[in-house]
């Protein structure tokens, strides 16, 4: 099985996407593969924010446990997600195909979860 390194690494190939980054809860970065010009940090902490307030949010609205976030802006999108270690984000271009990403980021999390849970 790969490293939790190597998955978030193995996101970056997918066509459209422009970086990866799976950031602790408490917003540490945890696994960090961003080709853009943003620092780490920053991202990491926006990360943690969002994806904290979606958690506490998607339950408090009755939506149960968050499976998913995309972000669209006017550069790209960004799709989050709880990988139970933390969030894993990912960073795309304007035009990336979702269905793609989503798929890979969904897989990525299972496989991220396995990992951390110590499962093979």
């Amino acid at each position: 099985m790969a490293s939790v390194k190597e998955v978030v690494e193995r996101l970056g190939q997918v066509k459209g996407v422009v970086g990866s980054i799976l950031v602790a809860k408490d917003g540490l970065v945890v696994a960090s593969n961003l080709s853009v010009q943003v620092q780490d940090e920053v991202v990491a902490a926006m990360i943690s924010a969002v994806g904290g307030t979606a958690v506490k949010a998607s339950e408090m609205m009755g939506q149960g446990k968050l499976k998913n976030i995309v972000l669209e802006g006017e550069n790209g999108k960004v799709f989050l997600t709880d990988a139970g270690i933390g969030y894993l984000g990912v960073l795309t271009t304007p035009d990336a195909n979702i269905g793609l990403v989503r798929l890979e980021l969904m897989e990525a999390r299972e496989n991220l979860k396995k990992l951390t849970s110590g499962a093979a």
